[in-house]
């Protein structure tokens, strides 16, 4: 029976004095994909913030146990410790992901020592090209700020795969990525599932991307889960009516994007 990395029970969070997640329970395990689907603002980003302690994310309610101890109670260098290395993250904006003034090299050997890691020119060369970024070296020796948020994404991107965590949190991973480099970065993290066993918990408003990925599929709808269940049940037989308008829609986001399909390697193919 495959290990659980991450147990959520009865979990409510709030930025203020509002709850803006309410009772969700789910649980992630060793080589598991889950996709949380729901529109903007349904909560799924602020669940994946709560995981990883950022934004001022304040939990009020239930608990969160990360490779079976309470988030909660760990030291501050405890948590460093778990996040990067055992748990990545591929940030929606990645502007808090890097320094903008640094060269990406040194932030990237930096992040890779702090791990116990070494830092590989040659594999970092891989995993920028993999996410189809080309000529690393030069890309290696300019700033954040000297990019566009599309290529400082695939950069994050690029910096959570070298880290080779068990648990990868996506959050809107290809929302600032054209279709062809959205279809490579769906298939790099196939691959990373496939080879290295990672655990992927992906939010998205995209049904396709989770049909063509998932294990198991969450709905999320004011900040609330309405429905997880395995992969084919939710796209085959779901509960929610708000769950059934999400599939009718995918046609018409599938049609807008057939262009780019072969290329891309058809994000709505399962």
């Amino acid at each position: 029976m495959a290990k659980e990395l991450l147990s959520i029970e009865h979990l409510s969070a709030s930025y203020g004095e509002k709850d803006v997640l309410t009772d969700i329970s789910l649980s992630v395990k060793a080589g598991q994909i889950i996709c949380i689907v729901g529109e903007s603002g349904s909560g799924k980003s602020t669940l994946l913030k709560a995981v990883h302690g950022m934004d001022r994310v304040r939990v009020t309610g239930g608990s969160i146990r990360a490779f079976g101890s309470p988030v909660s109670a760990m030291t501050d260098e405890q948590r460093r410790s778990l996040l990067g290395g055992e748990i990545g993250l591929i940030p929606q904006n990645p502007a808090g992901s890097f320094n903008p003034i640094r060269p990406f090299e040194a932030q990237l050997r930096e992040t890779m020592q702090s791990h116990g890691r070494q830092f590989d020119p040659a594999e970092t060369a891989r995993a920028f090209e993999a996410v189809g970024l080309a000529d690393a070296r030069g890309l290696l020796r300019l700033r954040p700020y000297e990019l566009s948020g599309g290529m400082n994404q695939r950069v994050a991107i690029a910096a959570a795969m070298l880290l080779k965590p068990r648990l990868l949190l996506c959050d809107e991973v290809t929302s600032a990525l054209d279709v062809t480099t959205a279809g490579k970065v769906i298939r790099e993290l196939e691959q990373m599932n496939r080879e290295l066993g990672t655990a992927i918990l992906m939010v998205t408003h995209h049904l396709g991307i989770a049909r063509r990925m998932a294990e198991k599929i969450g709905i999320m709808k004011d900040g609330r889960m309405i429905e997880l269940e395995d992969a084919d049940w939710i796209l085959n037989a779901p509960v929610q009516e708000y769950t059934r308008q999400l599939l009718r829609d995918v046609p018409k986001l599938a049609g807008r994007e057939r262009s780019g399909e072969e290329s891309a390697g058809g994000l709505d193919d399962r």
